[in-house]
């Protein structure tokens, strides 16, 4: 296997796809480079058997907790029927895996979590304190003509003087859904899914300072529905995170790529941020495969004590999906005046 430096990302070649433990070597360079590309091509369900070599498939709390009918009630019915959509489109689906897509099945719903237009940049679950994740993305078809960008922030941290790197190491992150403004073209059914991954709740919080499952260190920069910074007023806040951004938004620090058919990413979701430059509205046919996971049979000690931070208390999984209920539950009273 080699490993051929991009841009702040990798290329690995020479690599047999089918050779288990070439595969696991390449989880443990993926938690140490973070972003990872594959010319050789994936079907869906190579992609899964993969990434489950290297940890335990991951979805996000309350898509499982609806998904799995955990959570039921005519409050939470558009929101399982939007996950059937997307669940159903990929072949053999398995835990964690999903497609990005504005294809459209036989009742003409999106089966895609993405609109087909630009999105800003992101990271998967961003509000959620908890665990290193990886996404890989496989080409599947109509790619041509579409980019990824990828920002890992690692270099940019162990760049930093002392000052910045100190309220860095300090600072809590404080979220507050922004309605979606990752992308002006997302679809209320899209909505929906996003904002149930992203930030179920206002409030929710999490530290600044993140690191890659095998300990290296960087910035989990709140890109999008980002409040405040605890401890500090809004104006302080925006002036700190205008000043990060003006340190990680360097060419150098940025790799974009040109889709082909057949290729794959892999890519670290806690100091990573990932964004579509391009507007594939022209191309309905762009499809990739998603599978998002940990790294916890590489790493055993990586998977914690699951526990969320929501306005500065921490929370388990029970306590925390009650309090997203039950607020969900007044909104859609709010909404349909049900009583």
């Amino acid at each position: 296997m080699k490993l051929l430096e991009l841009n702040n990302a990798y290329k690995v070649q020479d690599l047999d796809i089918n050779d288990d433990d070439a595969c696991r070597e390449l989880g443990v360079i993926v938690a140490d480079k973070c972003v990872i590309f594959l010319d050789q091509p994936l079907d869906e369900k190579r992609l899964y058997e993969i990434q489950t070599l290297w940890g335990s498939p991951s979805r996000s709390l309350m898509h499982e907790a609806v998904s799995e009918q955990k959570l039921q009630g005519s409050h939470w019915r558009e929101l399982l029927l939007n996950l059937s959509y997307i669940s159903s489109a990929a072949e053999g689906f398995q835990d964690g895996m999903s497609r990005v897509s504005y294809a459209k099945n036989k009742r003409g719903k999106p089966t895609g979590i993405f609109t087909n237009g630009e999105l800003n940049w992101h990271c998967d679950q961003q509000s959620c304190e908890q665990q290193q994740r990886i996404i890989g993305l496989t080409s599947l078809f109509g790619s041509v003509n579409s980019q990824t960008s990828f920002l890992c922030s690692a270099r940019v941290y162990e760049s930093l003087n002392h000052d910045d790197r100190t309220m860095v190491d300090e600072l809590i992150s404080v979220y507050k859904w922004d309605g979606g403004s990752m992308s002006k073209d997302l679809i209320p059914s899209q909505m929906e899914i996003i904002r149930y991954n992203m930030v179920p709740v206002d409030g929710m919080e999490c530290a600044l300072l993140d690191q890659t499952a095998n300990g290296r260190k960087g910035i989990k920069f709140p890109s999008h529905s980002f409040h405040k910074f605890r401890g500090l007023s809004e104006e302080e806040s925006d002036k700190f995170k205008r000043h990060l951004w003006s340190k990680l938004n360097k060419p150098e620090n940025i790799y974009t790529h040109n889709w082909q058919d057949g290729q794959t990413v892999f890519m670290d979701q806690n100091i990573t941020l990932h964004a579509r430059p391009t507007n594939v509205k022209d191309g309905d046919t762009r499809t990739m495969a998603r599978m998002v996971s940990f790294l916890d049979k590489l790493y055993p000690n990586q998977l914690k004590d699951e526990c969320y931070l929501w306005k500065g208390e921490k929370l388990g999984r029970d306590e925390f999906i009650e309090i997203i209920d039950r607020e969900r539950k007044q909104l859609f009273f709010e909404e349909t005046g049900i009583a």
